[in-house]
């Protein structure tokens, strides 16, 4: 059920004052406490009174033209970074802020035209390089090719391949670099957005087949059974909140009939299964801990619980990451204070799994305004500890956090802007189902480009768009 998938992905239950994709928002986002908003209130949104929809251009209908920028050829990119030596001789990363906005200040979003395919265009409130890589037919009541999902790596681990998610096709392989359509992959997970890139083998993609785990090739599109889960009465899932495996593809969260569980690749066995009525556990990034989002309790391997997360949402818009001393982190939007007191609100949180602190990266308490609708991805797995966050907010695009793509560390606290990516989410009145319209935006693994999917102003279709970050080199 494509559309089922998409929307699940972003949790669900009960419990606490703020919204989450499946429930309408309990009060006017303008508050201070207690009123998150989300992509929840799919056809709820009130439509914007800013700029015309399904137009190729954002912003303002007075005033001067829009100002584009505009190069050629698939691949290209502005200004890119160049990788250092350190005292040893090792190569050292580059600076994944360098050339970014890092200030807090309002800076409207004048109008862009909407670039053509393999075009890159400036934006020019940030400086950054955006590139169109996908062009799809206006046809039909969803015609959206973008993500699949924030808490899933669209990159393969050597970023030579990309897995994009068409409406009406399904997924679909794309050259990593060049951004050129390869083909159709016939796989056919439990749910759109429950595959996962090997961590070290570039063409290898994980998911489960009806009750048994697999491996599949992109280049062969050989399918190679890893495990049959025997005891499961029907089919095998992740979940309907799926976040991403362990980041050396050892170790996954899965769940069937009323059982929980987490396999072990390397091992070829079932680490810890408990009967619970909730969602599978997802394993972080070491695969040393894992988490049950309906309830915040991180659990060991064998799911023995080691502590709870003081979150009214622990479901709400996550991704599991990792910060440069091992420890495994909780990233997400956090609407309300805690059952326990937690008063950490943000539209970037962080707790570390280890010892169950947290910290505001992007909130009230780090000068930025509530936090408005938004996603977390933690993917950039060569790079610990960065996280991109993209967010709603409102379509005309005037104020921070409004229509924004957002780079930090979460080591450092450090955030940098890195542009708009001009999706109105939730406000979309021209496709069937407005979610699709939200951006969801994902690193790729080395951090130095994002991904997302656009409306590009509300438009009638969405397709998927690259930031090319200083710190990319092709």
């Amino acid at each position: 059920m494509m559309l089922v998938g998409w929307a699940s992905a972003c949790g669900g239950g009960g419990g606490g004052s703020g919204s989450t994709d499946d429930g309408a928002t309990t009060g006017p986002a303008s508050t201070t406490t207690g009123t998150g908003t989300s992509e929840a209130s799919l056809s709820t949104g009130t439509e914007p009174t800013t700029a015309s929809t399904g137009s190729d251009t954002v912003g303002p209908t007075t005033g001067a033209p829009p100002t584009t920028t505009t190069t050629t050829g698939v691949g290209e990119t502005t200004d890119p970074g160049e990788t250092t030596a350190n005292t040893t001789g090792e190569a050292e990363p580059p600076d994944l802020c360098a050339g970014l906005v890092q200030d807090l200040m309002d800076r409207p979003m004048t109008p862009l035209a909407k670039p053509g395919l393999g075009e890159a265009v400036v934006d020019a409130e940030f400086g950054t390089t955006i590139r169109r890589i996908t062009s799809v037919e206006p046809v039909g009541e969803n015609p959206v090719i973008k993500p699949a999902y924030s808490t899933i790596a669209a990159w393969n681990t050597d970023e030579t391949r990309l897995i994009l998610y068409d409406v009406s096709k399904g997924h679909l392989l794309y050259d990593g670099e060049t951004y050129e359509p390869l083909k159709s992959l016939p796989i056919a997970p439990p749910d759109l957005e429950q595959f996962y890139w090997h961590g070290s083998e570039p063409s290898i993609v994980l998911y489960v087949h009806g009750k048994t785990l697999v491996r599949f090739d992109v280049d062969t599109e050989v399918e190679e059974p890893v495990h049959t889960f025997d005891f499961c009465g029907g089919p095998v899932s992740a979940g309907s909140d799926p976040l991403f495996s362990s980041w050396d593809s050892d170790r996954l969260g899965l769940g069937c009939d009323d059982q929980v569980f987490v396999f072990d690749v390397a091992t070829n066995s079932v680490l810890g299964q408990q009967t619970l009525g909730e969602n599978p556990a997802q394993v972080a990034p070491s695969g040393a801990l894992a988490y049950l989002s309906d309830t915040g309790r991180v659990t060991d391997p064998a799911l023995n619980v080691l502590r709870t997360l003081d979150l009214a949402e622990p479901w709400g818009h996550a991704s599991l990451g990792r910060l440069t001393n091992g420890h495994d982190t909780w990233n997400g939007v956090v609407y309300d204070a805690g059952p326990g007191g937690n008063d950490d609100i943000g539209m970037l949180v962080t707790w570390d799994l280890t010892d169950g602190t947290s910290k505001v990266i992007v909130g009230p308490k780090t000068g930025y305004p509530y936090p408005p609708a938004g996603h977390i991805s933690a993917l950039a797995i060569h790079r610990p500890g960065w996280v991109v966050v993209s967010t709603i907010g409102d379509p005309a695009g005037q104020g921070l956090l409004d229509l924004e793509l957002l780079l930090a560390d979460t080591n450092t606290g450090q955030v940098c802007r890195a542009g708009r990516h001009r999706s109105w989410g939730h406000h979309n009145m021209q496709i069937g189902e407005p979610y699709w319209a939200a951006p969801t935006a994902v690193p790729s693994p080395s951090g130095t480009r994002i991904l997302f999917g656009s409306d590009w102003g509300g438009g009638g279709t969405v397709d998927t768009y690259v930031v090319e970050l200083p710190s990319y080199t092709p």
